[in-house]
């Protein structure tokens, strides 16, 4: 008889099994007639492609002629609609069907083991009390309290680099720079926390090293990822977290002791910031934040709201590790991607150095930072572009690892959504069905996989116009074209889907594009930088990363102009 370690798996796999052959077998598809590309495998249908460290093409011009709305292939064979129609999408993203087309439970369960139970991990009525609640934090006002933590941390990125620099041009691997000074950002604007000094030689933060190492122990656990659903329902918290400790895996036992210690260390800053916060707004002026981080602001707003309105501990302690994880990388890659760009068209970078060094004189207030119109340009076109992660899960399909060649997770190239209930999809540009019909409605089953894809989305030539897949910030200068105002996105930034859209869409948007544009702001009229003579590749990782023979890795050259 098999092991108690090894029975709840194997009925979660009996489960599972159960389920796909009854969705496989005994339902007849209703995206039968869609157009799509040959599935290459019978196992793993195109997932393969659809999340591959260099799936950039699949996404961009393989799915797309088809149309926008195409027939793909999951895991043994189940069908997956990916969908670049405008209307599809805000059908799909509006808040009036939210609770229609939400997180599976394999996402939700997943979610709740890494990271509590926060905003990735919260559905319905939930989800919206914690965006309600959060909302007050990310408004213009009060990112505008926490400003000049901004500009004093890049201030203090700016006098490593100066020091980096001191005997001349040099190699500098602008990625690593990046992360380290979006972390201290949301450590101190966020949660209230400084994690690096940004010292040239500062030890790696402890916290940090355990959050990049939950998803890279978790992709060999991929297959066993989809059984979660099944799982937790299987006996008590206490017996998972005894099954977990002598799992056969070694991953599961790991990742059972940096989940305690995330969990811990949080716990930790939460209790800290409580008292502080009850020492009065003297003693919180001395805190780091002063605070006014988000935390500290989520913390009094929701001991005004009603009983019934406000967040637990649990939920409050959540939202921590939530807000590191999910606002260090993005924003960092982002401005590694605009870094890069810069560098390789010196003529727009020289562009924006003339129109930053009027700015020196002074640290502009949030509301005058769009005023700085090519560097807000910058901004978005980079963002549309260059949309700075690949995939969030959304959906039935597993997240995968931070690894050279393979499948990526938790990004937003696409964005994978699964209808609770059978719906129907409208589209604007009708698709060719496979018997010849026009196809304007698409039936979808519940729990069918939806790829959104935001990528592709944002390059569209019949919305962006025939240089759409061209880099060209001049664009945001121009009068908008019919064709993008009329297409409607629902994305919650500029027309574009970088954020997504929604109840589901970016809460943190306002932060990330203040914080990019507060070190372009300082760094662009003091350094220029340039491509080295190392081959820099971008890859889909858990966010589209820059890389030197499969490693993370940015070596711009940097010169200091003073």
């Amino acid at each position: 008889m098999p092991s108690m370690s090894l029975q709840i798996p194997i009925l979660a796999l009996i489960g599972l099994v159960t389920s796909w052959l009854r969705r496989r077998f005994f339902v007849a598809s209703s995206l039968s007639n869609l157009p799509g590309p040959p599935s290459p495998s019978w196992l793993r249908g195109h997932m393969d492609k659809l999340f591959h460290a260099q799936g950039w093409d699949f996404h961009l011009k393989d799915i797309v002629e088809y149309g926008t709305a195409v027939r793909l292939r999951g895991f043994l064979g189940e069908d997956v609609l990916y969908l670049t129609d405008p209307e599809g999408l805000r059908h799909i993203l509006t808040r009036d069907h939210e609770d229609i087309y939400d997180e599976p439970p394999m996402i939700i369960e997943r979610n709740k083991l890494l990271w509590g139970h926060g905003l990735l991990s919260s559905t319905g009525s939930a989800h919206r009390k914690q965006r309600h609640a959060l909302n007050p934090a990310f408004s213009t006002s009060r990112l505008s309290d926490v400003l000049p933590i901004f500009y004093a941390i890049t201030h203090k990125l700016e006098d490593r680099l100066v020091e980096i620099l001191r005997f001349g041009p040099a190699e500098i691997d602008m990625l690593i720079w990046m992360s380290r000074v979006s972390l201290e950002l949301i450590g101190q604007a966020g949660i209230g926390v400084s994690f690096d000094n940004l010292t040239t030689d500062s030890p790696p933060n402890k916290y940090m090293v355990a959050v990049k190492q939950l998803i890279p122990l978790a992709f060999p656990l991929q297959g066993f990822m989809r059984l979660i659903p099944y799982i937790v329902k299987l006996g008590s918290p206490r017996l998972r977290g005894f099954l977990a400790g002598i799992a056969p895996h070694p991953n599961i036992r790991k990742l059972k002791e940096i989940i305690y210690f995330l969990y811990e260390t949080n716990s930790s800053v939460y209790r800290k910031r409580l008292d502080d916060l009850s020492k009065g707004d003297d003693a919180a002026k001395t805190m780091i934040g002063n605070g006014k981080d988000i935390i500290s602001i989520l913390i009094k707003e929701n001991a005004a709201l009603p009983q019934t309105e406000r967040l637990t501990d649990d939920e409050i302690i959540s939202t921590i590790g939530t807000l590191v994880f999910a606002g260090q990388d993005t924003t960092s890659v982002a401005l590694s991607r605009i870094l890069h760009t810069l560098a390789l068209d010196q003529e727009r970078q020289q562009k924006l150095r003339q129109e930053l060094q009027q700015s020196l004189s002074h640290d502009y207030l949030f509301r005058d930072l769009v005023d700085l119109q090519y560097l807000d340009a910058v901004c978005k076109e980079t963002l549309r572009v260059y949309i700075f992660a690949s995939h969030t899960a959304s959906s039935r399909v597993s997240k995968l690892a931070h690894s050279p060649g393979t499948l990526s997770i938790n990004d937003v190239y696409s964005v994978l959504r699964s209808p609770r209930k059978d719906a129907v999809i409208p589209l604007c540009r009708p698709v060719r069905g496979k018997n010849g019909t026009p196809i304007e409605k698409v039936m979808v089953q519940a729990g069918t996989m939806v790829v959104v894809g935001a990528a592709a989305v944002n390059r569209d030539p019949l919305i962006w116009g025939p240089d759409a897949h061209l880099w060209r910030p001049e664009r945001w200068l121009e009068p908008m074209l019919t064709s993008t105002t009329d297409a409607r996105l629902p994305g919650v930034y500029s027309n574009i889907m970088s954020f997504m859209g929604g109840g589901r869409s970016c809460i943190g948007f306002r932060f990330a594009e203040m914080e990019i544009k507060v070190i372009l702001l300082i760094l662009i009229p003091r350094f220029k930088f340039e491509i080295s003579d190392k081959n820099i590749v971008w890859k889909m990782f858990n966010f589209a990363t820059p890389t030197v023979h499969d490693t993370p890795s940015l070596p711009l050259q940097v010169t200091y102009l003073g």
